[in-house]
């Protein structure tokens, strides 16, 4: 036994030896020196300040354009009350570039309407149909009943 103990720190410490010898290699000295001066000289904060700063900006450009989004809908709003105004002051007596405009409002609002009585009748039509009649009546079972009926059957819900 005393053998394997003499081989085993003779194994260690010659591994000890070699870390040492290497820690102290010129290498990992200039290494270990780089890292401390990268880290010293703010190269890291300086790295993580600018990430930081431009995770703002973007931010801020987002939360603009949302803003920019929302004031464009306002304006158009604003845009097509100003519209309805002129068109409802003006309509009877249409001039210049206005009257080619205001007749494709009237032509856009007939076909609106010839498809909302469409719609109408339609609606007349189904309802007419479905007096005296039931809608369809759809039974659901128990979902403990469906699942021991499909072990028993050993085939699934969907197969049926």
């Amino acid at each position: 036994m005393a053998d394997y103990k003499d081989i085993i720190a003779g194994t260690l410490g010659s591994i000890v030896g070699k870390a040492k010898e290497l820690a102290g290699s010129e290498t990992v000295v200039r290494f270990r020196d780089k890292v401390l001066e990268t880290a010293e000289s703010n190269g890291v904060k300086g790295i993580y300040d600018q990430g930081a700063n431009r995770a703002k900006i973007y931010a801020r450009i987002a939360k603009l354009s949302l803003e920019m989004n929302g004031q464009h809908q306002e304006l158009s709003r604003v845009y097509a009350e100003i519209g309805k105004l002129c068109y409802e002051q003006y309509r009877s007596n249409p001039e210049g570039f206005f009257a080619p405009l205001f007749s494709q409002v009237e032509e856009l609002g007939q076909s609106i309407r010839a498809k909302q009585d469409e719609i109408d009748m339609l609606k007349d039509k189904i309802s007419a149909s479905a007096q005296g009649e039931s809608d369809i009546d759809v039974e659901i079972g128990d979902f403990e009943d469906i699942v021991a009926a499909t072990e028993e059957d050993g085939s699934s819900f969907t197969d049926k």
